[in-house]
């Protein structure tokens, strides 16, 4: 080969060489500023993704506090409320104690009246009406009877006394050991009919004794007043004139 021939051949595969080699780096130079800027996106995108939880957990906690703020402001109220009743539960506890201070002594002697009516009243239901006081008084004692229920008891007793006036009765007991018919009307009337119905007698308030019956009319009236309180014959008019002879002593 020529010899200038071949230094153009070698001066061409030299620019070649030198070219492939720059393009070599370029490519490499590009291939990097593609991976930094796939890094920058990436970076970017977690930015993006945080940005986005940090927003999202904003807005959950900034509506968490909100129904915070919200429900310590009902609790508050409810506090307010409940201090206030516990205030007027406070005063009327003292209130209670107060009225039960007061109460007690009353309920003492509205029992002791009770005893001493069936002690000085005509003697009917006599063990009856006595033991009735005697669970009052032992009631009036006992720490595990509320006193509410104490003062009801007394006043059922009371009622009942009461009631005594607007009925009529009859029953067996005994007078001097012997049993009779008992006859109560009302709380102010009360005879006796022996058993063979030959005896009769009304209770003397004011001589504190039985009187005995001899008026035939009397005894009949008894007899007739016995058979409507047992429910054996209808009401009907009763005329006993020695009560009236008796009340106007």
């Amino acid at each position: 080969m020529h010899k200038k021939s071949k230094v153009i051949f070698f001066s061409l595969i030299l620019s070649t060489s030198i070219f492939a080699d720059q393009i070599d780096k370029s490519m490499n130079i590009i291939e990097n500023t593609n991976n930094k800027l796939k890094n920058y996106q990436n970076k970017i995108n977690n930015v993006e993704n945080d940005r986005e939880e940090l927003l999202s957990k904003y807005k959950y906690t900034s509506a968490e506090l909100k129904n915070t703020k919200i429900y310590n402001n009902q609790l508050e109220k409810i506090i307010n409320s409940q201090e206030k009743e516990l205030k007027d539960i406070n005063q009327q506890l003292i209130d209670i104690e107060k009225t039960q201070k007061n109460i007690f002594p009353l309920m003492i002697k509205m029992v002791e009246s009770l005893k001493q009516l069936v002690k000085m009243d005509t003697p009917f239901l006599i063990e009856e009406r006595t033991n009735r006081v005697e669970k009052l008084e032992a009631a009036l004692s006992k720490s595990d009877i509320k006193t509410a229920e104490k003062y009801r008891i007394i006043l059922e007793a009371f009622k009942i006394e009461y009631d005594y006036a607007n009925s009529i009765e009859t029953y067996q007991d005994k007078i001097k050991n012997k049993t009779v018919n008992l006859l109560r009307v009302g709380r102010t009337a009360l005879y006796y009919q022996s058993l063979d119905l030959k005896d009769y007698g009304y209770w003397d308030k004011s001589k504190k004794t039985w009187i005995e019956i001899d008026d035939s009319s009397a005894k009949s009236n008894i007899r007739k007043a016995i058979k409507i309180a047992k429910k054996q014959q209808n009401v009907d008019f009763l005329n006993l004139p020695f009560l009236t002879l008796k009340d106007s002593k």
